[in-house]
């Protein structure tokens, strides 16, 4: 989440329903497993949990 930040004003809840559209519209129709890596402390809680109630894993890693 640190080179592609959720856009202010986004609901975070549609960030799976949009990956899996754009996988749909590619041709793949197959099962999704989605990671979103970021530093907990700088990103805001309710879209960690917008992502992880949509089943997107959310992994804890700080820059560098």
């Amino acid at each position: 989440m640190f080179d592609c930040p959720i856009p202010d004003g986004y609901d975070a809840h549609r960030v799976r329903p949009s990956l899996e559209g754009a996988f749909k519209e590619l041709g793949y129709s197959g099962p999704v497993s989605i990671t979103a890596f970021g530093d907990y402390k700088k990103t805001p809680k309710s879209h960690l949990h917008a992502l992880s109630s949509t089943g997107i894993d959310v992994a804890h890693v700080i820059p560098g």
